[in-house]
C-alpha cells in the first residue's frame, strides 16, 4: 500500500511541476523540484528545474547541470544539458569552460542529425556570445537556430536575432522584428511567457524613444492577455512605464497616467515605486497640474527615504536622479543633495543594458545636465546635455534629442537650436515638450481653428458643453471633442486649468 502511494506521488509531481514549468511559473517550478526530487533524479526533469533557475540564480542552475547524471544510452538529453551548460558557464563569466560544452553540444547534434536539437544548441550559443557582448560572433550560430521546424524553434529563433539587433544599435529594426514575433504569439495562451514578457518589455521600451506607431496595439494587445506570472512582475512593471510614456508622447495623456499608476501597483520594489512617483510628478507638471505634481513629489520622497540605494540593482538608482531633477526648479539644496547621492553609488551594473550600452550613460548625463544648470554651473550642465545629445542621436531618438535642444536652448538662448527641436519634434506635436518650447521661447499660442477659437471664447466665459452646443448649433459630442483638441493645444486636462492658463496669457477676453 506504501509503496502503491509512493509510485503515484512520484508519478504526479512531475506533472505539477510541468504545469508551473510550461506557466512560466519558474519560482513555483523549482520549490516543487526541491521538495520532490530525489539524488538520482530523471534527465528531463532536472533540465526543466535548471532551465527555470537559469536567468534568476544562474550559479545555482550550474550546480544541478552539473551533478546531473545522465545515462549513456541518452544522447539527446546529454546534448541538452551540454547546450544549457553553455549559457550557464558564461553567465557565470567561465567562458572556456562555455566554449568546450558548445562543442560537444553541437558535436552530439550533429551526429543525430536532429535538427530540433541544433537550434536548441545555436539559440545557448547566441545567448553565449552576448554574454560576452561579441554581437558578430553570434550572428554566426544565427543561421543554425532556423533549421528546427517546431514551433518552439520558429519563436526562438526569431526572438534570437531580436536580443543581438540592439548590440549592433539597429533599434529601429529590433522593434520591427520585435512587432513581427509578437503579433505570431497569442496573448491568450500561457506558453512563450518568457518571450511575450521580455520581447513586450523590450518593445515598450523602444516605443518609448523612437516614434513607433504600430507598436502600441501590439504592446496594449500583449498586456490584455493572460496575466504574467508573479516571476515576470519586473517585466510588466516596465512595459507598463514605458508604455505610459509612448502614449503621453503622443498626448494621450489619461492613460499615460494610467499605466504609470498601474506600473506602481505591480512593482513590491520601493525604488522603483520611486520611479514611478516621479514619472507620474513629471507627467502633472507637464499639463499644468503643479499641485498635483507636487503631491506625487512628496510621495516619491517618502518613499526614497526607506531605500538601501547602495543594495539597488542599477536602473532604479535613476529616482535619485529624477528627484533631483524635478527639484531643479523648487529647491536647489535638495536637488544637488539627491544629485551628489546619485553620484556617490558609483558604476552601475545594468541587468537592463548590457555593460557598454552608451544609452545608459546618455539617460544619466541628460538628468544631470538639467540639475548641473538648475544649479547655476551652466558649462557643466550644458557638456553634460550636449554629450547626452550625441548618443541619442546615434540611437535615433529624436525626442531625447529634442529635450537636450530646449534645455540648451532655455540656457543659452541660441536661436540656431530652435529649427532642429521643430525637425526633432515632427512626429511628437500633440507631447507637452512642444507647449515647453513655446513656453522657452516666448510665443503665442498657436492660433486655434475657426470653430475651436468659437468653443474657446465660450469656454472662457463658463458656458456648460450644451449650452455651447446650442449657441454653436452643434452635436454636444462634436463641442466634447473640440474641447479636448483645444486641452492638447494648451497643454491642460480641465477646464479650470484651461481658465488659468488663458488669464495668465492674457487670452480671456474682457467684456
Amino acid at each position: 500500500m506504501n509503496t502503491s502511494k509512493k509510485a503515484r506521488g512520484a508519478r504526479t509531481w512531475p506533472r505539477e511541476f510541468d504545469r508551473a514549468y510550461q506557466e512560466g511559473r519558474f519560482q513555483a517550478a523549482c520549490e516543487i523540484y526541491e521538495a520532490n526530487a530525489g539524488p538520482s533524479e530523471r534527465p528531463g526533469i532536472v533540465l526543466r528545474a535548471a532551465k527555470a533557475l537559469l536567468h534568476s540564480d544562474p550559479a545555482s542552475a550550474l550546480r544541478l547541470l552539473i551533478n546531473m547524471r545522465v545515462p549513456a544510452s541518452k544522447r539527446r538529453e546529454q546534448a541538452e544539458r551540454d547546450a544549457l551548460l553553455v549559457e550557464a558557464f558564461a553567465r557565470t563569466n567561465d567562458f572556456e569552460s562555455a566554449d568546450e560544452r558548445l562543442h560537444m553540444a553541437l558535436e552530439e547534434a550533429r551526429a543525430l542529425n536532429d535538427d530540433e536539437l541544433l537550434t536548441v544548441v545555436g539559440y545557448r550559443a547566441v545567448r553565449r556570445c552576448l554574454l560576452a557582448e561579441d554581437p558578430a560572433e553570434a550572428r554566426k550560430y544565427l543561421d543554425l537556430t532556423r533549421v528546427g521546424r517546431s514551433a518552439w524553434s520558429r519563436v526562438y529563433s526569431a526572438y534570437a536575432e531580436t536580443i543581438i539587433l540592439p548590440y549592433e544599435e539597429r533599434v529601429y529594426e529590433q522593434a520591427e522584428r520585435l512587432i513581427e514575433l509578437l503579433r505570431s504569439l497569442d496573448p491568450n495562451r500561457k506558453e512563450f511567457v518568457l518571450v511575450r514578457a521580455w520581447s513586450t518589455h523590450t518593445l515598450a521600451a523602444l516605443a518609448r524613444e523612437l516614434y513607433i506607431p504600430a507598436a502600441i496595439p501590439e504592446i496594449d494587445r500583449q498586456l490584455g492577455g493572460v496575466p504574467w506570472p508573479e516571476d515576470f512582475a519586473p517585466n510588466l512593471f516596465q512595459a507598463l512605464r514605458a508604455l505610459g510614456w509612448a502614449k503621453a508622447m503622443q498626448g494621450d495623456y489619461f492613460n499615460a497616467f494610467r499605466h504609470l499608476k498601474e506600473a506602481s501597483e505591480v512593482t513590491d520594489t520601493i525604488a522603483w515605486k520611486v520611479v514611478a512617483a516621479c514619472d507620474r510628478s513629471y507627467l502633472a507638471r507637464s499639463f499644468g497640474e503643479h499641485r498635483w505634481s507636487r503631491v506625487e513629489l512628496d510621495e516619491a520622497e517618502q518613499l526614497a527615504k526607506f531605500v538601501d540605494w547602495h543594495a539597488t540593482l542599477a536602473e532604479e538608482r535613476i529616482g535619485l536622479l529624477q528627484l533631483a531633477e524635478l527639484f531643479g526648479n523648487l529647491d536647489t539644496a535638495r536637488s544637488a543633495m539627491y544629485l551628489a547621492r546619485y553620484r556617490e553609488l558609483g558604476e552601475i551594473k545594468s541587468p537592463v543594458f548590457y555593460r557598454h550600452d552608451a544609452r545608459r550613460t546618455a539617460y544619466a548625463q541628460y538628468s544631470t545636465g538639467v540639475v548641473e544648470l538648475a544649479l547655476g554651473n551652466k558649462k557643466r550642465g550644458l557638456t553634460e546635455l550636449r554629450d547626452a545629445r550625441k548618443i541619442f542621436e546615434r540611437f535615433g531618438y529624436d525626442f531625447r534629442v529634442a529635450r537636450c535642444l530646449v534645455a540648451e536652448f532655455t540656457a543659452t538662448g541660441n536661436a540656431d537650436l530652435l529649427p532642429m527641436i521643430e525637425e526633432k519634434l515632427r512626429n511628437y506635436q500633440q507631447s507637452w515638450l512642444v507647449n515647453e518650447v513655446r513656453a522657452a521661447i516666448g510665443a503665442p499660442k498657436p492660433l486655434l481653428p475657426p470653430m475651436q477659437q468659437r468653443v474657446f471664447e465660450e469656454l472662457c466665459q463658463g458656458k456648460p458643453t450644451s449650452e455651447i452646443a446650442r449657441a454653436l448649433q452643434r452635436s454636444q459630442w462634436t463641442i466634447t471633442n473640440h474641447i479636448k483638441e483645444i486641452f492638447k493645444a494648451f497643454g491642460v486636462r480641465s477646464r479650470a486649468a484651461l481658465l488659468a492658463k488663458a488669464a495668465s496669457e492674457g487670452l480671456i477676453r474682457r467684456a
